[in-house]
């Protein structure tokens, strides 16, 4: 009862703080974004990301946070001059932007009581004619969506994670951003994905492309699922140019296709890009060379 008094003051007392900080972004909203506007933000964000993530707060407590933050971020992002700043004191926002600054990736995830997660992100897209920027945001229904590693995908039905890696790659004329990214999924099994996002002609954003071969077969996206007792490695080797990942294998092979009893095995694949495509190595030598 304590506990939950105390979370009910902190809640009051950003509710109270973001009315602040909306009269503070109506003064600005026609103006060039400024570090005292942008600290105001983090401000704002950081305890409601805290309040996010503690799983000891009420879910509903934590939607309400959750609310208000999407929308500070939101109005943030929709401001002139937005992708110039790093909120770096926000601890549970990822945000990545690729080698050719073609966009600017924000993303996040929210926990839920049941043990599965909801996933969310903003991606700033780069208008080279008009030199500026426009906001996107993809909407997570990885729930709905059927063979999910041969379909395309847009940003109204994305197939929602926690991305950390973005790998820029180009064939011809053709350019093909890979996102390393993680799904806590729930409390029996977790994911990870690679993930192929690229612009269509219309400057469209699209997720899923035939280009990763793997074990003999074309994918759209690799979707590794394995037990929530363990870790697995999914990095990108910059100076071999290799996507690197854990080999994953049941305990017992009566076991295979139950992805709760998967583990990593001890060796590890590999992905190298060549002649426009992903392609799949088995059983490589993983550890650093001099």
């Amino acid at each position: 009862m304590f506990l939950l008094k105390n979370i009910k003051q902190l809640v009051k007392r950003t509710l109270c703080s973001l009315f602040l900080f909306w009269g503070l972004s109506l003064s600005v909203s026609a103006q060039v974004l400024n570090i005292e506007y942008v600290n105001k933000v983090q401000d704002t964000l950081k305890p409601l990301g805290k309040i996010i993530l503690d799983l000891r707060n009420p879910e509903t407590e934590r939607l309400l946070a959750h609310q208000q933050y999407y929308s500070v971020l939101k109005r943030f992002l929709l401001k002139p001059g937005a992708e110039a700043f790093q909120l770096d004191s926000v601890i549970n926002l990822a945000q990545l932007t690729p080698e050719d600054k073609a966009f600017y990736l924000y993303n996040w995830e929210f926990a839920h009581n049941d043990g599965t997660f909801s996933y969310y992100a903003f991606i700033l897209q780069k208008n080279i004619k008009k030199s500026s920027y426009k906001l996107t945001e993809l909407k997570d229904a990885s729930i709905s969506i059927k063979s999910p590693e041969n379909t395309v995908l847009g940003p109204d039905k994305w197939f929602g994670a926690h991305y950390y890696k973005i790998i820029q790659v180009k064939y011809k004329r053709k350019i093909y951003y890979c996102l390393l990214g993680a799904d806590w999924n729930d409390r029996i099994t977790k994911k990870k994905l690679i993930e192929v996002m690229f612009f269509d002609k219309d400057g469209s954003i699209k997720f899923g492309a035939p280009i990763i071969t793997y074990k003999k077969t074309t994918l759209n996206r690799l979707i590794f699922e394995y037990s929530s007792k363990v870790s697995m490695t999914l990095n990108y080797d910059e100076k071999r140019k290799l996507v690197i990942f854990d080999h994953l294998s049941p305990a017992e092979e009566e076991l295979k296709g139950q992805y709760q009893f998967y583990t990593p095995d001890l060796s590890y694949d590999a992905l190298k890009f060549r002649r426009g495509k992903w392609h799949y190595i088995e059983n490589i030598d993983a550890r650093n060379k001099k």
